[in-house]
């Protein structure tokens, strides 16, 4: 495997990441209108260079004085982000051409998605004028977040302002805007997010070639309608999935489906059977929903480069442990069958009724065993030398939630306050990933206390490299995506 650089992409693209003087044509008295809302977004997350603001009836909005067009903008400008009705989008693009703007994001919709010959054939002008130094995202989208250029879209100010290494092509505005919130709470954060829309000139293609090139993308998450070039796409995925994973959400495969990427984007969406090629001849992992695309990028953002398949899962009940059985079992992972001198260790420490040393390995209740002899147990399957991961299921993880959930007085748990640490410590001491599986929801006594304290757990896992899902089926999938991916890249 190599990988390889395209400067001529990166440069091109460069101004939509890094600018240093951007314009923003659209604003207004009227605060709600999405230029004037842009420009509020980007004052807000800390935009650190010029913002020049362009409309008319209006000389200064924010504390800043707002110009009567772009030609008007004394400056340089490295970025127009456009928000003006489509009947006036033409002659603002016309203007940035003639002052030498290289990037310019039309955010405003009214063109190729409204089915009509005007939309089709203003959208057909703008592509004309693309190129020659000047590219453009757009039109009908969201443009681009990119916390390390200080840059974001305008449902974007509470965005997370640190930088990570996840970049997102999103032909949705609406989906760029999920992920990015739900970036937080899942435990990852991104390298640059791009809302691109009808993709009149910058399209998903140039997009991946970019993500290939940057240093800064580790991963690729995607979620497309259409693709303009089909076989250059094609060519490009199986090249960048050699070097980094691209999990891909490809919207409208059925008939219904199709039908609305039209309507939105004016996207041709291709057929299943196409797309199901290009996965089994790439190593592109296909998702089908946002929860998906989700787990599977928290999966491969916490988890180290794991192509090992084998897997032991501790938990406190038996049932789960069937169910999980035939989970890792559909999802290409293997549960190694404990030596019978590996049993009689993890046995001498469950008690006499109930657990099991079996892999899984079942606690007995959700409720033991204590802190000291759960870390022994952990620390034993860590070392044997059979398994590449550990998920932990159905174990109250701290001495407070066993406490909320009624359960002091019997054990001892309020004494062990380093309990909810063992996954980390055994996970930094000995190498295996480990993952926790915090349950949603229930009939806590006190629900809203139990949340609060499961978000605690949760924030305290993934900031030290330990994935969190809700469920053990969730827990596995993500798990064997990541297992297959790099056993596939292996074998390359």
């Amino acid at each position: 495997m190599r990988e390889l650089k395209d400067a001529k992409i990166l440069d091109e693209l460069r101004p939509f990441f890094y600018p240093r003087a951007v314009a923003i044509a659209g604003v207004s008295q009227d605060t709600t209108k999405v230029g004037s809302n842009m420009l509020r977004s980007m004052q807000r997350f800390g935009f650190g260079g010029a913002i020049y603001p362009v409309g008319q009836r209006i000389t200064e909005l924010y504390g800043l004085p707002v110009f009567p067009s772009i030609s008007a903008v004394p400056s340089q400008i490295d970025l127009v982000r456009i928000c003006v009705p489509a009947q006036y989008v033409l002659n603002v693009v016309q203007e940035c051409k003639a002052k030498g703007v290289p990037a310019v994001e039309i955010i405003s919709g009214g063109f190729k998605e409204t089915g009509t010959d005007e939309g089709r054939k203003l959208e057909s002008t703008l592509a004309s004028i693309a190129g020659n130094g000047l590219r453009i995202i757009g039109p009908n989208c969201f443009g681009v977040y990119c916390p390390e250029g200080g840059i974001t879209h305008f449902p974007g100010q509470a965005y997370p302002r640190e930088a990570g290494f996840v970049g997102v092509i999103s032909q949705s505005g609406g989906i760029s805007e999920d992920i990015c919130f739900a970036g937080r709470d899942y435990g990852f954060r991104f390298s640059k997010v791009v809302s691109y829309g009808n993709a009149c000139d910058v399209n998903e293609t140039d997009l991946l070639r970019y993500f290939e090139a940057d240093d800064q993308t580790k991963f690729v998450a995607m979620y497309i309608e259409g693709v303009r070039n089909g076989r250059e796409f094609f060519q490009i995925l199986q090249r960048i999935t050699q070097i980094k994973p691209v999990i891909l959400w490809k919207g409208g495969l059925t008939p219904e489906g199709a039908r609305a990427a039209a309507s939105h984007t004016a996207s041709l969406a291709g057929s299943e059977s196409i797309w199901n090629a290009i996965f089994r001849q790439s190593l592109a992992i296909p998702v089908d929903t946002l929860q998906d695309l989700l787990d599977t990028v928290t999966a491969f953002y916490q988890l180290p480069p794991l192509a090992d398949s084998r897997v032991a899962i501790v938990c406190g009940t038996g049932g789960t442990s069937i169910a999980a059985t035939d989970i890792c079992y559909r999802e290409g992972l293997t549960m190694p069958h404990f030596s019978s001198e590996l049993r009689q260790r993890l046995e001498s420490m469950l008690p006499p009724i109930g657990p099991s040393a079996k892999n899984p390995v079942d606690t007995g209740t959700p409720f033991s065993p204590p802190a000291k002899i759960f870390r022994e147990i952990l620390e034993i399957i860590a070392t044997s030398g059979i398994i590449g991961s550990i998920i932990i299921d159905k174990i109250a993880m701290s001495a407070n939630m066993r406490q909320l959930l009624g359960y002091a007085e019997q054990m001892s748990w309020e004494e062990e306050p380093w309990f909810e640490e063992i996954p980390v410590q055994v996970r930094k001491n000995y190498g295996v990933p480990v993952v926790v599986v915090l349950r949603e929801g229930g009939d806590q006594p006190d629900s809203f206390a139990c949340e609060a304290e499961r978000r605690r757990l949760r924030n305290y896992y993934q900031q030290n490299g330990v994935p969190v899902f809700p469920t053990i089926t969730r827990a596995l999938k993500s798990l064997g995506r990541v297992v297959r991916y790099y056993l596939h890249q292996q074998a390359i």
